[in-house]
């Protein structure tokens, strides 16, 4: 096992919606393993143990303040932020927050946050879909201000997971907190002053704010997998981690 490199910054992974820290545990056991500082956690409201209260309370914002205040435990080295899909939202709030804290973030099929619109502003491929998905999280199937997570046939759509994979995800995705995908995200600065990597899938496309000229400081990817690359592709996502802090030193 390699010896930590205390002069890389630390990666902070953020889970997506759904999961908890369990999606990036592998990630961070071969990050330390190459000797990296990297770590996860958990957000509120997505705790095995959350009631249908805590997950219904939950709104970005607090979020956003779990991820910074784990950030300013760390004072002495900046942190590289890692974001999947839903998170993409938090990182990219967090980095705009603490810009002499967050070095560069790594963003996974993230979405981005633009300043004054939500998640769901920005879901799916017209106004009636979105509005659907408002309603339904609303609605929650009986329980408000509930994300629904993906039932397992929508699962067999990913042809990049395994049965192994579609089964170990249905069997641990928790509900989400709805407000979380319904607020607006609040930036001082577009996400494309931010200093990133955007990593997207083969079926995903990228943001439209980072195919300008305005995003010259992001490096764009796209990756040969489906929308849970660090399941399909482990370890070229460690390797594109890898590869981006050490750029940074």
């Amino acid at each position: 096992m390699s010896t930590h490199n205390n002069s890389a910054p630390r990666i902070l992974m953020i889970p997506g919606a759904w999961m908890g820290a369990w999606i990036w545990e592998p990630t961070v056991d071969q990050l330390r393993n190459q000797g990296l500082e990297a770590a996860t956690l958990t957000l509120e409201g997505l705790e095995p143990e959350a009631t249908d209260y805590d997950i219904s309370q939950v709104p970005l914002e607090r979020h956003v303040t779990q991820v910074a205040n784990m950030i300013l435990e760390w004072p002495d080295r900046p942190v590289v932020l890692v974001g999947h899909s839903y998170s993409g939202m938090v990182v990219g709030q967090v980095a705009d927050r603490l810009p002499d804290r967050v070095s560069s973030s790594i963003h996974f099929d993230s979405f981005l946050p633009i300043d004054g619109r939500s998640l769901i502003d920005d879901w799916g491929p017209d106004e009636p879909t979105r509005s659907q998905e408002r309603a339904d999280i609303e609605n929650g199937n009986g329980h408000p201000f509930h994300w629904a997570a993906p039932p397992p046939q929508a699962l067999e759509l990913e042809p990049g997971l395994t049965p192994q994979d579609r089964t170990y995800l249905s069997e641990r995705f928790t509900p989400h907190p709805g407000h979380t995908v319904l607020d607006p995200a609040h930036l001082d600065h577009p996400v494309t002053q931010q200093q990133g990597l955007f990593v997207a899938s083969a079926a995903t496309n990228i943001p439209h704010m980072l195919r300008t000229p305005d995003a010259p400081t992001w490096d764009i990817r796209v990756m040969e997998s489906g929308h849970w690359p660090m399941l399909e592709r482990p370890q070229d996502v460690v390797d594109l981690i890898t590869e981006h802090v050490e750029s940074l030193g």
